[in-house]
């Protein structure tokens, strides 16, 4: 990851490249015959890319100036814009940087350049806080070769064996200064002159370099054959806003990858950019799960890698217990020295059953029992965890036993997350509503998978395991009084009575009752949640609510996705079109189209023509890619079901999008082209135009409240 200032350079700050947490490159800056150079602009060209241009005096160009004339301007632009200097880098791996330096002076010039290079080696949350936890003695080796030559920057702590190696080609000779690399480069007109940088970090002794190489151009973003590409659906809209939003966010989902194998291992996701990009559990789940319509291979990826670190034994510090499933996974050198227990930890309650919601997601899109299969002790390991995690009441609290672990462990997991409606914290232990719902879905859809995959017994039992969970939830947390669902019940199983945006996950989830649907439904739409722009996180009644605090009023686009489906699922469609219409809004407000992690809970109205973007917020990120696939397939119904080969389809087109093709959507083996239509009287007719070997079938119709998706298992 490179974080570069609005120069391109890099030189305060957060600012810097960074391999595993790591940052290898703390310092790059250009001074040209000893001044900096005059930026003219710097781009993100491509997901991986930079390219800048700068600006700098031209020495030939002074020469060139009649002596004792006045100067034309012609002549002035001739020696303040003579020497241009073009900076393109390129990530991926290690970092490779051009210099492509030009004069544009009638006559040749000799020009001295000067970088300045460091690293420090600092954690990226040591870097985010400006406060160092960690640091010991840098060691700085040159060693020249011809054209240039290799800076050593070793980092001498007796815990961590890092070393940042820069390799200099093109320059000529090269002389040290011990902060700078200082070369003059012979510029014949109109010539440009290309000098090359590799940053290649060491970690324990193994190289990481670019996956790029040098071509006197700049770098692209990786091949457009790339087979997760090639694995795409495709979509064609007649609403240029959603057709925006949906290329940016494919394109998003391909440049977050995290490479972690062999195969489909290596199309998983990292959380976001820039602060969550190591390994996550819960996100890299809920993304792969939201774009499975897409592109199937990422939720494999992600089956593929996340399992492998299912704790095995019980360790309070890391809130590892057997069967439990990660929820990060950092490298950098606070995890590494245990300054942090995030190098494995263990305190997210909703990775667990979102692992086995995905294993059954898995195997409707692929229809691969083989794989499924080979899960199965994985599978039942954390079943069992989730078990024994279930308290005395029937239900799934968390709460941590590490002394540095964390609070709040649902996907609301800042400290302050889970209120009293008087504002005060609530204690641990705490069920959130939205882990009951998650834990039910996931129960139902293992039993369901369990019954394709041949063991009737295990499926019977996880489906009433489920239901009794839902008759237990609709018992407990249903607040009468209120028509809304609590956020939590707390240590004494009392209904957190906040109103909050949770029971919108509940909807998606399955587990409220059809005759509590509407009244949820209405409410996540009022005033009180509904922005214009989304669902906010918290009420605005609340007295803690602020419409740019993480989880106290911000929106949160993956959750009002999981959200947006729960409306459809229950038969609400203009509740789902409304949602859905806001967030592709949203999108077109920010830059690239591209929806942020979170952004402000602020009404879309004439005093707020932006809702705000939360500070730190990450973009891209993973799941909020996802949620706009995850929207499409809302308004399309689509669910492949292919171990039987069949394609379901219950679409519900809304005004505004009046017309969609959807092509090579996966079921299985087979691949499926639907194009659909809003007709004049509000419902939606589909044609299939190719679907070999595929059932495409539409559910019967069913009155608003009552669960679409039973409706589809019948």
């Amino acid at each position: 990851m490179l974080i570069a200032g609005a120069q391109g350079w890099i030189e305060r700050g957060l600012e810097g490249f960074f391999c595993h947490q790591t940052r290898f490159l703390s310092r790059l800056m250009l001074r040209v015959e000893g001044r900096t150079p005059r930026p003219v602009t710097a781009v993100t060209a491509a997901h991986h890319t930079i390219c800048g241009y700068h600006l700098a005096e031209s020495p030939a160009g002074r020469a060139a100036e009649p002596a004792g004339e006045e100067t034309p301007p012609s002549a002035s632009e001739i020696v303040h814009k003579g020497i241009e200097i073009q900076l393109n880098a390129f990530v991926a791996g290690g970092l490779h940087a051009d210099l492509i330096v030009t004069n544009h002076a009638p006559a040749p010039a000799r020009v001295t350049l000067a970088l300045a290079l460091a690293a420090d080696f600092a954690d990226l949350e040591e870097a985010r806080a400006g406060k160092r936890q960690q640091t010991a003695p840098i060691e700085r080796a040159w060693s020249p070769a011809e054209g240039g030559g290799a800076l050593r920057l070793r980092y001498r702590h007796p815990a961590l064996d890092l070393l940042s190696c820069i390799e200099l080609r093109d320059a000529g000779e090269v002389v040290d200064s011990g902060e700078t690399l200082t070369f003059a480069l012979d510029l014949p007109p109109h010539a440009p002159r290309l000098v090359s940088l590799e940053i290649v970090p060491y970690i324990d002794g193994t190289p990481i370099r670019p996956e790029r190489g040098r071509d006197g151009a700049w770098c692209g973003a990786h091949d457009s054959t790339d087979a997760w590409w090639e694995s795409c659906a495709e979509i064609s809209v007649s609403n240029a806003a959603v057709q925006s939003a949906w290329d940016q966010a494919v394109s998003d989902l391909n440049s977050m990858q995290l490479r972690e194998g062999e195969g489909a291992a290596s199309y998983m996701m990292i959380a976001g950019i820039p602060s969550y990009t190591g390994l996550f559990g819960r996100d890299t789940l809920v993304a792969g799960l939201q774009s499975a319509m897409l592109n199937p291979l990422t939720l494999r990826g992600v089956l593929e890698v996340v399992p492998r670190f299912n704790a095995t034994e019980r360790d309070d510090d890391l809130d590892a217990e057997p069967g439990r499933v990660l929820h990060q996974r950092q490298l950098g050198p606070l995890a590494k020295l245990n300054k942090t227990p995030f190098l494995h930890y263990y305190g997210d309650a909703s990775a667990s059953p979102l692992f086995l919601l995905a294993a059954a997601a898995d195997l409707a899109h692929t229809g691969d029992l083989g794989f499924f299969r080979a899960q199965r002790d994985k599978l039942l390991g954390t079943l069992d965890w989730i078990r024994r995690n279930r308290d005395e009441a029937g239900f799934h609290p968390y709460q941590t036993r590490s002394t540095r672990g964390v609070k709040n462990q649902s996907w609301k997991d800042s400290a302050e997350a889970v209120l009293y409606p008087d504002g005060s914290m609530v204690k641990a232990p705490i069920a959130m509503a939205g882990i009951q719902a998650l834990t039910y879905a996931a129960l139902s859809a293992l039993g369901l998978a369990f019954g394709e995959s041949g063991e009737a017994d295990l499926a019977a039992e996880l489906g009433e395991e489920a239901r009794a969970l839902k008759r237990r939830f609709n018992e407990a947390f249903w607040m009468e009084d209120a028509a809304f669902y609590a956020i939590a019940l707390d240590p004494e199983h009392q209904p957190v009575r906040s109103v909050a945006s949770d029971p919108g996950l509940c909807l998606a989830y399955g587990i409220v009752d059809p005759g509590r649907a509407r009244p949820v439904a209405d409410r996540l739409l009022s005033p009180e949640f509904f922005t214009g722009w989304g669902i906010r996180t918290l009420s605005a009644e609340h007295p803690a609510y602020n419409p740019l605090a993480y989880h106290l009023g911000a929106v949160w686009p993956a959750m009002n996705a999981i959200t947006a489906f729960g409306l459809q699922r229950h038969g609400f469609s203009k509740h789902a079109a409304t949602l859905a219409e806001a967030l592709f809004a949203a999108a077109g407000l920010f830059e690239y189209d591209r929806l942020p992690e979170v952004f402000g809970g602020h009404a879309r109205d004439p005093r707020h023509p932006h809702p705000g973007l939360y500070p730190g917020a990450c973009s891209p990120q993973a799941w909020s890619s996802s949620a706009v696939i995850f929207l499409v397939r809302t308004l399309l119904g689509v669910q492949p079901l292919a171990t039987r080969r069949t394609l379901i389809v219950d679409p519900a087109l809304p005004a505004w999008l009046p017309q969609l093709t959807l092509r090579d959507v996966q079921c299985g083996d087979a691949r499926a082209t639907l194009r659909f239509e809003r007709c004049q009287d509000g419902t939606t007719a589909f044609d299939v135009i190719t679907a070999p070997g595929i059932r495409v079938v539409r559910p019967p119709e069913s009155e608003p409240g009552q669960d679409r998706v039973a409706f589809w298992f019948r």
